[in-house]
């Protein structure tokens, strides 16, 4: 064999083995910018089915999320850190909250609470409390 082929082979093995390892690197980033954009308009599809002007919900879902990448890794840990309570569910709720300009704290234990409380229509149990208290934890990490 001749040293050109040599290289070629070890180049064509190289591809193959670090292929895999870079493409993993870049999927959680783009799973992120997904899901903060399916966030965005799942708010703004819901403003908008509300009666708001498609262009106005649309703002109203981008100022809603001040710090998109925080808050949509907030969302997950909600979800599944809290499995009384639907997606869809905490989407309505943060676009109630939207529509009137307030602010959706993740990561106040308190904040969660009440958005859980509202959204069951029940009052908690010791188990659902403790879980959101762990949910408060988690997101004020990912707050700083």
């Amino acid at each position: 064999m001749s040293k050109e082929n040599i290289l070629r082979i070890t180049l064509f093995v190289s591809v193959l083995a670090f292929n895999p390892v870079t493409a993993e690197t870049f999927k959680p980033k783009t799973n992120i910018q997904t899901k903060t954009t399916t966030v965005k308009s799942s708010i703004a599809n819901i403003l908008h089915t509300r009666g708001l002007d498609e262009e106005v919900a649309e703002e109203i879902a981008h100022k809603a999320m001040s710090d998109e990448v925080s808050f949509v890794k907030m969302l997950d840990n909600l979800l599944q850190g809290c499995v009384q309570i639907t997606q869809d569910e905490v989407m309505h709720y943060v676009s109630k909250e939207a529509l009137f300009r307030k602010e959706v704290k993740l990561e106040s234990y308190d904040y969660l609470v009440a958005m859980v409380s509202e959204i069951m229509k029940t009052s908690l149990d010791k188990v659902v409390l403790s879980e959101l208290g762990n949910i408060a934890k988690r997101n004020r990490q990912l707050a700083v």
